[in-house]
């Protein structure tokens, strides 16, 4: 299995296990895109509390244990919403996957400002001497021999 397929796998499994637990945006920090799993988090925690201020008449009354005691609208709304949030976290990892999988280990800029870390394959900022992702050291290609023109060090 490539890295990419097993980067989508990965992504889908968190993600789900996140959904489980109640807590949707795992798969979407994996990817670290923050903002989005912060986004999806954020919808899905003001959706059910306006939901549940909808459907019952005294919130402060349910035992947070009790998943009965939650009604099937609130329920099935927090549901979509977080299948919502693992597909498209699952999505992500895939159009990201592709996205990479064209790029070659050569070390041309593949966007302006970045270029293809030749070890992971992925882009990385070209003013770094690493790569973000792997940490792999980056050689320079762009850098020019300088030893002709240093002057001789005393020894």
């Amino acid at each position: 299995m490539d890295s990419a397929r097993r980067r989508v796998l990965v992504t889908a499994l968190l993600a789900l296990a996140g959904a489980m637990i109640g807590v949707p945006g795992v798969g979407h920090a994996y990817l670290r895109r923050w903002k989005r799993s912060l986004l999806w988090l954020t919808v899905t925690l003001g959706a059910g509390i306006l939901l549940l201020s909808y459907y019952v008449p005294d919130p402060s009354t349910l035992d947070p244990f009790d998943f009965d005691a939650i009604p099937m609208e609130v329920r099935l709304t927090i549901f979509v919403i977080t299948a919502v949030s693992v597909f498209d976290a699952t999505l992500l990892a895939y159009l990201d996957g592709r996205s990479t999988a064209g790029i070659g280990s050569d070390d041309e800029p593949s966007e302006e400002g970045t270029r293809s870390c030749p070890h992971c394959g992925k882009p990385t900022d070209a003013d770094l001497d690493f790569c973000t992702w792997c940490t792999e050291p980056l050689a320079d290609t762009d850098a020019v021999d300088d030893t002709s023109t240093e002057p001789d060090q005393p020894k």
